[in-house]
């Protein structure tokens, strides 16, 4: 049995993890984590004394499944099964409950279509030792037991090792919500992007049978499940370097944690976290809810923006750190450097040249684009310095009117965070991916930020040609991410994000420093004239 503070494990021949204790609400809880991975074969038995949940549980699992909190249950004591067809989103599932404690005679196991339940659907069986051998050897067990808490049970989860790969993520997520004081919290997935980790919306709920409120997203008693297991860097390049390694991205928690509480005491607004395993990757923290820095992707809100760019002006003025120390131990901050830069616009040769002109790169072509980015490259190393969030755009700042007398700013997507050149996250900013930001409005953002740095005329036109810069390098490794997103991950939709990239990266090359690099993205046809 796994000891219910450590990481559940397969093992060849089978898996346990106990939860213990387990109160009725995080019973309610853990069987709506388990009711949508619930498919044709599955058998789920459900063993223990009178009085222990069994019943409760299954009840909990089939309303979680059918997504109706009030569907009838009525127990099978004297049916000895009950039916239930379920339609979950295009698929149904149809799932057998039955009750044994009444079973006699193993013949009477035969009349009520005992092995034949799962052949075609799924199915729960309480008292399971009643069943005379019938029993599959792939069922999973969930054993109800007494805890030393008076008003919760101990339950312990076994199986084969499939059940442990199916469900060992599952049993890690809700320890840690249990541990968190959330333990009644029911998980909802959030759409993901096209990044490794993956979200849940959490509402803390007072059991199975009440529904999520519809206001939920304004509540206290929402929060992010935060899904980020340690990865090995990846991938490889043509020269056998890795990407996250050259491109100083991070490949686990710890060093993301560490960040967050440094951001948070140089006064950056960062979500607040209620929990962490830094082992399994998870972390619960505050959910920001719904209001970013945009009503659409053609409608920014000015005064959102405006905060925004307050906010990093206030972070750049703070003394430059060389590393955070935190709960996730000691990240040293990485530097922007020329590397890092070059390997994300490969990403805009390998997927945005083949994808505009039909045909891969030509070897000679991507020397001449290298050659015309070094020397900018190498400026960008020079640069004036600030921490860099990397991905300060509209998914990742979210309004909070209620912080202050003008609202305030909460930043997300931060894990990448280095040191590099203070225009970045600016022009992230300024010339947004996802929402199209007038130029009337990127010039009140850019003069804005000059006005609370108070540049000096030096300072104002190294910003200004860096800013550009930096804009022009984002876009175009943006514009291969979009084109990989669609043709490699098949999610098209990211290609509406193109048009909008091409005006932007027309205004980056507005800036005389980078008339070399517009001709070359005209002539090669990756950017419209003009």
């Amino acid at each position: 049995m796994a000891d219910p503070t450590s990481s559940p494990t397969s093992i060849a021949s089978n898996w346990s993890f106990c939860f213990d204790p387990l109160t009725e609400a995080a019973s309610a809880a853990l069987a709506a984590d388990l009711a949508p991975l619930l498919r044709i074969g599955d058998v789920i038995a459900l063993e223990g004394d009178l009085g222990m949940g069994k019943s409760f549980f299954a009840r909990a699992l089939l309303r979680a499944r059918a997504d109706d909190p009030l569907l009838e249950v009525p127990s099978p004591t004297f049916t000895l099964v009950q039916g239930y067809d379920i339609a979950s989103g295009e698929d149904s599932l149809e799932i057998s409950h039955f009750d044994l404690y009444r079973i006699s005679d193993s013949e009477e196991l035969y009349e009520i279509g005992f092995e034949e339940a799962w052949e075609s659907g799924a199915a729960l069986v309480e008292w399971p030792d009643r069943a005379d051998g019938l029993m599959p050897v792939s069922a999973l067990w969930l054993s109800f037991s007494p805890s030393e808490m008076d008003d919760a049970r101990s339950l312990t989860l076994s199986g084969d090792a499939l059940w442990g790969e199916r469900l060992a993520r599952l049993c890690a997520k809700r320890q840690l919500l249990i541990r968190s004081g959330w333990e009644h919290g029911q998980r909802k997935p959030i759409a993901s992007d096209l990044s490794p980790r993956s979200y849940d919306r959490v509402y803390r709920v007072a059991a199975c049978e009440t529904e999520i409120p519809s206001d939920a997203n304004n509540s206290t008693d929402v929060a992010i499940l935060m899904d980020m297991p340690a990865r090995s860097p990846g991938p490889q390049l043509e020269d056998g370097r890795l990407y996250d390694l050259v491109a100083h991205r991070v490949t686990s928690l710890a060093p993301m944690l560490s960040v967050c509480e440094g951001l948070e005491a140089m006064g950056l607004r960062v979500p607040a976290r209620f929990g962490y395993s830094l082992e399994e990757g998870l972390m619960l923290w505050e959910d920001f809810g719904a209001m970013t820095l945009a009503q659409g992707p053609e409608s920014p809100v000015a005064n959102r923006y405006l905060a925004t760019v307050t906010a990093l002006a206030d972070l750049h003025k703070k003394p430059l750190p060389a590393r955070f120390s935190g709960s996730g131990g000691q990240h040293l901050l990485s530097y922007y450097d020329k590397a890092a830069f070059e390997v994300e616009l490969d990403v805009f040769l390998d997927h945005y040249w083949p994808h505009v002109r039909g045909h891969a790169c030509p070897d000679e072509k991507r020397a001449a684009f290298k050659a015309l980015w070094a020397p900018h490259l190498e400026q960008l190393e020079q640069s004036h310095k600030a921490l860099v969030l990397r991905d300060v755009q509209d998914p990742n700042c979210f309004w909070l009117p209620d912080e202050g007398t003008d609202g305030r700013i909460g930043f997300i997507d931060f894990q990448d965070c280095l040191i590099g050149p203070e225009a970045y996250d600016l022009s992230a900013l300024c010339m947004d991916a996802r929402v199209t930001i007038p130029q009337a409005l990127e010039k009140r953002m850019l003069q804005h930020y000059r006005d609370l740095r108070r540049f000096d005329e030096a300072h104002a036109a190294d910003f200004d040609r860096d800013y550009h810069l930096c804009a022009a390098q984002r876009i175009s490794k943006n514009l291969g991410a979009f084109a990989r997103a669609a043709n490699q991950a098949g999610r098209p939709h990211y290609l509406s994000h193109v048009p909008r990239s091409l005006l932007y990266l027309q205004r980056s090359m507005e800036h005389p420093s980078l008339a070399s690099l517009k001709q070359w993205y005209q002539a090669e046809k990756l950017m419209p004239p003009g």
